[in-house]
């Protein structure tokens, strides 16, 4: 095959650090990135579907999925091992209203030699749709010309998913299935060969640990976030995954990263910054270039706006500069003092303790004014006396 070359696009590290990209939210907290495809594998009948299509619901809505922030967005779920019985029967016992946002798609128009096709199709009517759940890879896998080798099959599967996600910035969902033999690695029973986990940017694992166990354990191993480990239980009346335990720590890199730990409590003790970066940097010490640790903050601007905290980036001849605030520092000279408590009786006092209660105050205050009150040598109106006075008056008393 006859192709002209392509000259190779070469850049420096230099201008890679100066680049600022879009940040991109992830769908589900700790879970599920804003972007990219991955797989979640798990074996037949154990619940993929189910915990699938709630996920969706969540995304759909914008809600809390277990213990962890969604942000909304548009899901399309190609249902494509059901009808549309099978899934208004799933629907009915899930989901808790039925939104004109989640679009869905069975079997009987999917074809699976033109699905980029019908999926470009589908992105330009809906372009909102953020999250595109395929259920499974099945249904797909194989629709390439055939390599005679099965990883580069497996890969080029994938990728073609992949580069269709990046081209929206859209997250798509995999379903897929385990092997039946099991792996110490919980990655390792991805059925087909490792092309399909290598093209893909991260996957979900969903397996029994012991026979007869009632709960399940969930791993993920997702690009660019911790690893972690779920306990998951199945509510037969309601069909839904709950969480019973989270067995990893969430991925905060704000405390873990000794440089973002040292830039965020030098801004909270000061409250802000606004000068040059390279100064920034020396003031907190840190290990690393202002390049690098820019770059850090910034990738994290969303993070750090939940926390009150705004970053400003700003070139000038001179170098880069920052400009940092903090929405809860307020200056003391702009903090009103509270307005002074006043203990009024109960309704049932009579209208004479009342008054008697407002001219005892009104006494005590014109006191205060005459000096009577006053923080003077003679307190309370009494001379001041000295220590040998005070050991005499017991004598004169007797």
């Amino acid at each position: 095959m006859n192709q002209k070359m392509k000259s190779l696009e070469v850049d420096n590290l230099k201008n890679l650090a100066e680049r600022q990209y879009e940040h991109i939210e992830p769908l589900v907290e700790n879970l599920l990135p804003g972007k990219g495809v991955y797989l979640f594998c798990g074996a037949s009948k154990i619940g993929k579907s189910y915990l699938a299509f709630d996920l969706g619901l969540h995304i759909c809505s914008g809600k809390k999925f277990w213990n962890y922030d969604v942000n909304q967005t548009d899901v399309l779920y190609l249902c494509l091992e059901d009808d549309d019985e099978s899934l208004q029967e799933r629907m009915f016992s899930i989901a808790e209203e039925y939104s004109e946002n989640f679009y869905f798609a069975t079997g009987e128009t999917f074809q699976p030699e033109h699905y980029i096709e019908q999926l470009d199709e589908q992105m330009q009517k809906h372009p909102d749709i953020g999250l595109i759940i395929l259920d499974t890879l099945a249904a797909v896998r194989g629709t390439l010309t055939s390599t005679g080798n099965a990883y580069q099959d497996d890969y080029n599967s994938m990728n073609k998913l992949h580069r269709f996600a990046l081209k929206y910035s859209i997250t798509i969902l995999v379903i897929h299935h385990v092997r039946k033999l099991r792996s110490v690695d919980p990655f390792d029973d991805i059925s087909g060969t490792n092309g399909l986990f290598g093209a893909a940017d991260g996957a979900m694992i969903i397996r029994t640990e012991k026979f007869g166990d009632d709960t399940v354990k969930f791993y993920t191993r997702i690009r660019r976030m911790i690893p972690r480990v779920l306990t998951l239980e199945f509510e037969t009346e309601e069909l839904k995954w709950k969480l019973v335990e989270e067995n990893a720590a969430r991925d905060d890199r704000l405390k873990s990263d000794p440089d973002l730990r040292k830039a965020l409590a030098y801004i909270n003790e000061h409250g802000g910054y606004d000068g040059s970066a390279s100064e920034f940097c020396r003031l907190i010490e840190a290990s690393k270039k202002p390049q690098s640790v820019c770059g850090k903050l910034f990738n994290r601007s969303r993070q750090l706006e939940k926390m009150g905290i705004y970053l400003e980036r700003t070139r000038r001849n001179t170098g880069v500069f920052l400009h940092i605030t903090v929405a809860s520092n307020i200056p003391s000279d702009m903090v009103m003092p509270p307005p002074p408590v006043i203990d009024f009786p109960p309704e049932s006092m009579e209208n004479d303790a009342v008054l008697d209660q407002i001219c005892a105050s009104e006494s005590e205050s014109k006191a205060s004014e005459e000096g009577l009150g006053s923080d003077s040598d003679e307190e309370d109106g009494l001379p001041d006396i000295g220590a040998e006075e005070v050991e005499d008056a017991p004598k004169q008393a007797a």
